[in-house]
């Protein structure tokens, strides 16, 4: 990663700063991200936090925070991990005013490293609502396989999404 990129597991101490980002990119992230109405304090984001430090200490699916030059910047990390199929499946967003420069490209590439690598998952997949070009760009990019689209997958405030979905195999990565 580049050296002023860096990810750190979430941590308590991360709340502030996070639900001050996460307010203050509300209007820019409400476009594509279906629960920022859940998260309207610092404590609604150090329970988001609780409950990832809980699932990622028993060895499930980690989150981490991004740093940018020490600054958090947005979060990214695994939304669920099927142990029993050897699946993953990540998920990130970032504040408006650092995407663009690859940022995402890093931290998902890292993600697939932690994925192949720690978790020793089989697929690793990405689900992006259709419309969501800058999203799509990512898996798209780092030569994914795009599978299908989920038709009305996702309630996003005031109608349905369809989700495009991407996935990249153990072996595909390795290659």
């Amino acid at each position: 990663m580049k050296s002023n990129i860096t990810m750190e597991l979430l941590k308590l101490d991360h709340a502030q700063d996070l639900y001050l980002l996460t307010d203050s990119n509300r209007a820019y992230l409400k476009e594509w991200l279906p629960w920022l109405d859940q998260i309207q304090s610092v404590d609604d984001t150090t329970k988001f936090i609780e409950s990832t430090i809980e699932v990622s200490s028993s060895g499930g699916a980690p989150n981490f925070a991004i740093l940018s030059e020490g600054a958090i910047c947005g979060v990214a990390g695994f939304n669920e991990i099927n142990r029993q199929h050897r699946i993953g499946y990540i998920g990130y967003w970032l504040a408006q005013k650092y995407t663009g420069k690859g940022v995402v490209m890093q931290v998902v590439k890292e993600l697939l490293r932690i994925g192949f690598g720690e978790f020793n998952l089989n697929k690793i997949e990405i689900r992006c609502a259709e419309g969501n070009t800058k999203s799509r760009r990512i898996p798209e990019r780092l030569g994914f396989t795009y599978e299908a689209t989920l038709r009305q997958s996702e309630w996003l405030y005031s109608k349905y999404v369809n989700h495009a979905i991407y996935s990249i195999l153990s072996a595909e990565y390795n290659a």
